[in-house]
């Protein structure tokens, strides 16, 4: 008999111990949801399931006339645990008022009374409550009104809020409460909890993800900022400015043009902290010939500059480009004393695209660019970004006295390309 009584209730409660398995399953997966959370929806659970169980037991006592003992106690844990449950669920919108647990602290004494004799069996053998069976009614209902009033509150409080979410939850219960009340159907109160609970759960579960990608985002930012302030060094500022000083005396006209110039330059490195992650090559191209224009003037025929494009119709992120043209100035051909050539180059293969910087300045040895103990943070940010946003492959190779070339393959829908293979060794993302 035993046995097709546990039969029956796994049968019935096959939902909610599926709810209740697959929270602890869920919780105990690495997310950003706080620990505490956690632990609430682990014993929140654990609850509705002892008050399942419960429940069961109590019923089936009941049935097979089992009065004594063990009904009563099973009564008492039943009724005294099942206003808790109202109770955590206003901890979890209220978790720093304890005071909440008074009223179910009140009914359970009033059921511990059992065993002063407020509990007995009337004629027909059956256990009586008395005027004790209302209070778990009054205690719900306390922790009804309870509930209102603070989502009232925070909702006054907060007029951002989506109620809607909450009106669900709330006209969920309510009904399900209804129901178990008028005998509709049994136990349909403690699954609506579990859904409830389990609902809150995604909820929070969602609105702590936007937060991480807010956070994400707000970092994203942060280096854009970065390489902006990276980009506009303070010696280049002061050489462009004595630049355009001397111009001002010699060459008024193209001591304008050059201002102009350099406010679209400084314009564009503004650029890069808008939301805008990426724009077209042509754009960040003529944003790279701006900046050499004025490295021109500084530095005249010693910086010499051809250009092979045959490929332009695709994106790439914000500042990237300049900032490795930049390096080839400073730290290739201007360290020669007859300056050199940057040839800049654009090519399609397959759906690929690929970007080639070459200079034919000093050079410089990988290995020791990799152990000198400098960040290289202009460099080491352009690569990051690349890959990040387009997912694109960035290859620099140099030999001393040769020169330096810069290889960034953006992929298209598929990655296939076959680089040309030498005697020069190559490294990924390492600045100099």
């Amino acid at each position: 008999m035993k046995t097709v009584y546990l039969q029956n209730y796994l049968v019935e409660s096959y939902i909610l111990i599926a709810m209740v398995v697959g929270t602890y399953l869920v919780v105990s997966m690495k997310s950003a949801v706080d620990i505490l959370i956690k632990k609430r929806m682990v014993i929140n659970m654990t609850l509705l399931l002892i008050l399942s169980i419960a429940e069961f037991y109590m019923n089936y006592l009941k049935e097979q006339a089992m009065m004594g003992l063990p009904l009563i106690i099973t009564s008492i844990t039943y009724y005294s645990l099942k206003p808790l449950v109202m109770a955590t669920a206003i901890n979890m919108v209220e978790p720093k008022n304890k005071l909440i647990y008074i009223p179910t602290i009140v009914n359970f004494f009033f059921y511990c009374g059992a065993f002063l004799n407020v509990f007995y069996f009337g004629s027909d053998g059956k256990l009586e409550l008395g005027l004790v069976r209302y209070t778990v009614i009054i205690t719900n209902l306390v922790y009804w009104v309870i509930f209102l009033l603070i989502l009232n509150m925070k909702f006054y409080r907060k007029a951002d809020v989506n109620p809607l979410g909450v009106f669900f939850c709330i006209t969920w219960l309510m009904t399900a409460n209804i129901m178990e009340s008028m005998g509709i159907r049994t136990g349909i109160l403690i699954e609506t909890y579990a859904v409830t609970f389990l609902f809150y759960y995604l909820v929070i579960h969602v609105y702590i993800s936007r937060q991480v990608n807010e956070e994400k985002e707000i970092k994203l930012r942060e280096q854009r900022v970065s390489l902006m302030l990276s980009q506009i060094q303070p010696h280049f500022l002061y050489n462009t400015l004595n630049t355009i000083t001397a111009l001002c005396r010699t060459k008024p006209k193209l001591a304008e043009e050059t201002t102009i110039k350099f406010s679209r330059y400084l314009k564009e490195n503004m650029y890069s902290m808008g939301e805008n992650d990426t724009h077209p090559f042509s754009q960040e191209l003529e944003h790279t010939n701006i900046y050499l224009d004025i490295e021109k003037l500084r530095f005249g025929d010693r910086v010499k500059v051809e250009y092979d494009i045959k490929s332009d119709d695709f994106n790439m992120p914000v500042l990237t480009l300049q900032p490795i043209v930049e390096n080839a100035v400073k730290h290739g051909i201007c360290k020669k004393l007859e300056g050199g050539t940057i040839k800049i180059s654009t090519e399609k293969k397959g759906r690929d695209h690929i970007i080639t910087i070459a200079d034919n300045g000093i050079g410089f040895e990988i290995d020791k660019a990799l152990n000198d103990g400098k960040p290289h943070v202009g460099i080491q940010n352009v690569n990051e970004r690349l890959k990040s946003t387009v997912k694109a492959e960035m290859k620099i190779t140099s030999l001393i006295g040769i020169g330096t070339t810069v290889k960034i393959i953006i992929p298209g829908e598929r990655k296939n390309i076959r680089l040309e293979s030498g005697e020069r060794r190559e490294i990924l993302s390492i600045g100099r």
